[in-house]
């Protein structure tokens, strides 16, 4: 494993300075766009630059903002999902390459999902990993979705973001306990979120009570230094607590005005995880609602496809990169995948 690979910076017209890695590519292979979710950061993609730029591929990986070493705004309506688009595509503009397959999990899913459609000429393809983002103009209710969770399933699904929005001592919290977060968030055991993650106050009572438990073996020692490095600082958490934040208030939803009913306009790849099936029928439900002729591929992991799965995650990215036929400009001329 390496993590010596030179950072760049570029600052967009919004004032914000982004850190990114940059590989060019080799021959006609395509340029990969990595964005990472919550709470990640580029070097949870090492596993991924490795592999794609040993098969001569190109590479774009931000943190992206209020990550690592990008800027970290505390306002929250700076990540709303279409200026953050905009970033992207400026980054992309500096490099000097103009389409590439989109990659992006977990946040970094639903941010790809928005640039898909307000920059569809920008992007080859998109493949989304752990959820299927919702379609443009959805609202978003965190109360009602507790509720109806809790009703269901005996308890709620997303207690996390209630804490990370709506206590106010949760963003130093998580700095000062770190170790803490990352313990339950990359769990050696993925049903732990039951108890600590999902349920209203497990996830506060986990984090403040400095409780610990067992990291996957996949998150080796390496990445976890470097994790607690850039999350258990003072700041660590202002940044990407804000895109829960901008969320819950559903700051997103009015630049979206016009874009409901808007479908994919290229070929979209969901990587998912098979169990629970629940979860996994869930997701892919929501983005084939706007994904026509999306591809499904399941894993045997948890949240962190790109990390637990990686070898099955990065040949389904391949073979679905492979899988369409790209004159030299980029543009998409034949799609051989079975439907």
């Amino acid at each position: 494993m390496y993590f010596d690979l030179p950072r760049r910076e570029f600052t967009v017209s919004r004032g914000y300075t982004y850190s990114f890695v940059h590989i060019e590519r080799t021959g006609d292979n395509p340029t990969l766009l990595l964005l990472h979710g919550w709470p990640s950061h580029i070097d949870d993609w090492i596993y991924q630059i490795r592999h794609f730029q040993s098969k001569g591929y190109g590479l774009v990986v931000p943190d992206m903002l209020g990550y690592g070493g990008s800027s970290n705004p505390s306002e929250t309506t700076e990540y709303r999902l279409k200026p953050l688009s905009q970033d992207l595509v400026e980054l992309l503009d500096h490099v000097g390459v103009r389409q590439v397959v989109g990659v992006g999990h977990d946040w970094g899913a639903n941010i790809l999902s928005r640039l898909a459609i307000y920059h569809p000429d920008r992007l080859r393809a998109v493949a989304f990993l752990g959820i299927g983002p919702s379609s443009p103009g959805t609202t978003f209710d965190l109360d009602a979705i507790n509720a109806i969770t809790k009703e269901a399933t005996g308890t709620e699904m997303l207690g996390y973001i209630s804490y990370i929005t709506r206590d106010a001592a949760s963003q130093r919290m998580m700095e000062l306990h770190a170790q803490s977060v990352m313990d339950i968030l990359f769990a050696d055991d993925p049903k732990t979120w039951n108890a600590h993650f999902h349920p209203l106050q497990g996830f506060k009572s986990f984090v403040e009570e400095g409780r610990r438990q067992n990291v996957g073996s996949w998150y080796p020692p390496e990445l976890q230094r470097r994790h607690l490095a850039t999350f258990g600082r003072e700041g660590g958490h202002l940044g990407p607590a804000q895109y829960y934040k901008m969320l819950d208030g559903n700051l997103s939803v009015g630049d979206e005005a016009g874009f409901e009913g808007a479908q994919l306009a290229m070929p979209s790849l969901l990587v998912v995880p098979g169990a629970p099936a629940s979860s996994r029928q869930m997701h892919v439900q929501m983005l084939q609602a706007w994904a026509p002729g999306l591809e499904v591929a399941m894993v045997d992991s948890g949240h962190w496809v790109h990390l637990e799965q990686r070898e099955a995650m990065n040949a389904a990215v391949e073979g679905f990169v492979q899988g369409a036929n790209w004159d030299m400009s980029g543009s998409l001329l034949v799609d051989r995948r079975a439907r």
